[in-house]
């Protein structure tokens, strides 16, 4: 684990302990109630009146099996393993007690009124992993990778988020803050002295030499982002091209099921389908489109005008196009079909409030489909060929969409740092604020040392913020809004 925040407000021991599901509700053989805060353990022994050894006298890290009763009326609950961890060995970092009873609703529901009749509080969102980070147990982009990791939508974010929790990103933001703060240490000596005394202390060009690394660094690190949006939020990969030309049978090829209707008929996709699937680990939202063109009747003129609206939105539009409809000129690059000039038109205006993956201006990826029905057709280079009915390509396919949308093809691969877009967005502070502290020192003999040292700090503050050495309880309640009650 990084080097986690000193606990700058840990939670007050004179409030209540939190209680929360901290599973899944509805059907499951264990459901787990937690217990956590200063009190929790005193608490947990009311539930298990009458026993010979109550939780509070366990050893830390042991469990035991209990009979809940009711101390309103001294009803039976339920029969419950209690585990039992004490501060600061806890997730929390406070004494903490986990009932695993029974699954369904009703059972966890009738401990928790319980709990709630004793005094205990409900849990917030993410109030778990905010105590944790409050009380030093986990800096703040690992707390957020733990609801990553709940959230990962298959097993490439899932080794990602795993990666952020056990400290990777961490480890390369405390790095780079103190290599700042460092920097801006030596700005500062300067202070103290004499312009003659000070010469020397920091010579321009090192300075320069130092500060253009840690921004190189942060820069790179931002860069990221793309991926870490990939991981998190999926991509849309819409499939757009004319009529007949293939693209449901490719849809239901890249799903491993029948799930477009295909017919010789034109026209016979009138509405978007769009279907998620994984792509060697990477989450992509599938979307087949009505074939582009000239429609004559109005509900084929709504479906062209989606699929263009759709396409517009996409992090990857798939220009799907028959092999046999293609065709080559010279060396030059250019090409052209024996259909319409719209053929192989796309929209590349997007709404202006829209993020997707992809960079300003990405070009479609060119798919020549039915392969096996014009083997000899040329393939321009960046196109891919395809046979959604042999599945000559696919596997090409696979591999170019990957690296269209920035990911790794190998599914296997090193996992890198994947930042998200809070990350970025304060990566990206910190570069600026360095920019302006290298500006700042080429004025030379109009540099002000005062003013240089401000930048920097500005810059530590910002990357202090990803990690949480440096926050505030808005930042928190945004960070934490975002978690499941009961982590």
């Amino acid at each position: 684990m990084s080097a986690a925040p000193e606990p700058a407000a840990p939670v007050a021991a004179s409030e209540p302990p939190v209680a929360a599901l901290a599973t899944a509700p509805g059907p499951a053989g264990v459901a787990v109630v937690r217990l956590s805060g200063a009190g929790a353990l005193p608490l947990a022994d009311r539930l298990c009146a009458g026993a010979r050894t109550p939780p509070s006298a366990l050893p830390a890290g042991s469990f035991r099996l209990f009979r809940l009763r009711d101390p309103r009326d001294g009803s039976p609950l339920d029969e419950a393993l209690v585990l039992v961890f004490r501060a600061p060995h806890s997730y929390t970092g406070e004494d903490v007690a986990e009932f695993q009873v029974h699954g369904g609703r009703e059972a966890p529901s009738r401990v928790l009124s319980a709990l709630f009749a004793l005094g205990a509080a409900p849990a917030g969102p993410g109030e778990f992993t905010r105590r944790a980070f409050l009380n030093g147990r986990r800096s703040l982009d690992e707390a957020e990778a733990v609801m990553d990791l709940v959230g990962a939508q298959g097993e490439r974010a899932a080794r990602a988020a795993a990666e952020q929790l056990s400290g990777a990103l961490g480890r390369r933001i405390d790095a780079l803050f103190d290599g700042v703060l460092a920097l801006c240490a030596d700005v500062e000596a300067t202070l103290d002295f004499t312009d003659e005394e000070a010469e020397g202390l920091v010579p321009p060009d090192r300075f320069e030499e130092r500060a253009a690394a840690l921004a190189a660094s942060v820069r790179a690190l931002s860069a990221t982002r793309r991926e870490g949006r990939l991981l998190r939020e999926g991509a849309l990969v819409v499939l757009s091209g004319p009529v007949n030309a293939g693209k449901s049978t490719l849809f239901n090829r890249l799903l491993g099921d029948e799930r477009a209707i295909v017919s010789p008929e034109a026209g016979t996709t009138r509405d978007a389908i769009e279907e998620t699937l994984l792509l060697r680990g990477v989450p992509v939202r599938l979307a087949d489109t009505a074939g582009l063109r000239e429609a004559d009747s109005a509900i084929e003129r709504e479906g062209v005008g989606r699929a263009r609206s759709l396409a517009a939105r996409a992090d990857l539009v798939l220009r799907v196009v028959p092999a046999g409809d293609f065709e080559d000129i010279g060396d030059s690059g250019d090409h052209q079909t024996t259909r319409p000039p719209d053929y192989l038109d796309h929209p590349t205006t997007r709404p202006p409030d829209h993020q997707t993956t992809r960079p300003p201006d990405h070009p479609p990826l060119l798919v020549l489909t039915k392969r096996d029905l014009a083997p000899d057709a040329p393939v321009p280079p960046g196109a891919v060929a395809v046979s959604a009915k042999t599945g000559e390509g696919m596997e090409a396919l696979a591999t170019a969409i990957l690296d269209r949308l920035g990911a790794s093809s190998d599914p296997g691969g090193q996992q890198g740092v994947a930042v998200s877009e809070r990350h970025a967005a304060l990566l990206d502070e910190a570069a600026a604020a360095l920019d302006e502290a290298r500006a700042r020192n080429r004025a030379a003999a109009e540099a002000d040392a005062v003013l240089v040292a401000a930048a920097l700090r500005r810059a530590a503050e910002a990357l202090g913020r990803i990690t949480g050495r440096t926050y505030t309880e808005d930042l928190l309640d945004a960070v934490f809004g975002r978690f499941c009650v009961g982590k």
